[in-house]
């Protein structure tokens, strides 16, 4: 029995200030439990076209303004990315140290475009969190540019700062994202039936993803090379990844 699917309701993604953005549902069939371990708990989610092309083309505009100056690195010290340039997308909340998650039926309020797309996005991504009815601090948003060449392998985010959820939005290419079961590392025991399969999530451009639950603390996450294929509604889709820009919101410990 699953005990930690979570169903999102509509009115989560229609808060009355942005009514005109598209309609956001999750859909399944944008994740593949084929390959799935019995023991996984369904606590990966896929919104596709979560945005608009405006919306969407707000967020690359301001992203690339910021970046400008920035050069893209050949690694990490973790060793986990490569060919990326990555920077915070602090809103004007934030500058003013306000509580973000709290902010959305503040009409008064005016946003820039791009911070009115994260405002919405972590108005859905509450249902997420644990222990939702408390007020939810969100860190700064991170916005990380990989190039067509480059690599983002499998890793677990840490957990000394961000709290239980770690999510995207995917902006100018689609991609595929592996999970895979971490041996030991964020559990205290791993079985060797637990170890084995995979999950694959696919990311078209302009869709929202969330990790939560076990997809968050026991399973590692990566990109799957350019071309890879998804089976799609019965059909397989080969996806090719070029340079890809994401946006990661990840709720405060």
């Amino acid at each position: 029995m699953n005990l930690f699917r979570r169903v999102v309701p509509s009115q989560f993604c229609h808060n009355r200030r942005y009514l005109a953005t598209t309609s956001c549902r999750a859909d399944p069939a944008y994740v593949d439990l084929t390959n799935a371990p019995s023991t996984y708990d369904n606590s990966a989610t896929v919104y596709p076209g979560f945005l608009t092309e405006d919306e969407g083309q707000a967020l690359v505009k301001e992203v690339s303004r910021r970046m400008k100056r920035k050069r893209f690195e050949d690694g990490h010290w973790d060793s986990v990315i490569s060919k990326y340039r990555e920077i915070e997308l602090i809103t004007p909340d934030e500058e003013n140290n306000r509580l973000i998650g709290d902010a959305l039926d503040d009409e008064s309020t005016i946003h820039p475009d791009f911070a009115q797309t994260i405002l919405r996005t972590r108005h859905v991504l509450r249902s997420y969190v644990p222990h939702q009815n408390a007020a939810v601090t969100w860190l700064p948003c991170h916005a990380i540019d990989l190039s067509k060449d480059g690599r983002l392998d499998a890793h677990v985010d840490s957990i000394k700062f961000s709290g239980g959820i770690v999510a995207g939005i995917s902006l100018l290419s689609d991609s595929i994202m592996r999970l895979r079961p971490a041996k030991g590392e964020w559990t205290d025991e791993t079985t060797a039936e637990e170890l084995d399969g995979h999950v694959d999530l696919y990311l078209p451009k302009l869709s929202l993803y969330c990790l939560h639950a076990m997809s968050r603390f026991n399973y590692s996450h990566e990109l799957l090379p350019s071309d890879t294929v998804y089976q799609l509604h019965g059909k397989d889709v080969r996806v090719p990844r070029g340079r890809r820009l994401s946006i990661i919101f990840r709720d405060k410990r």
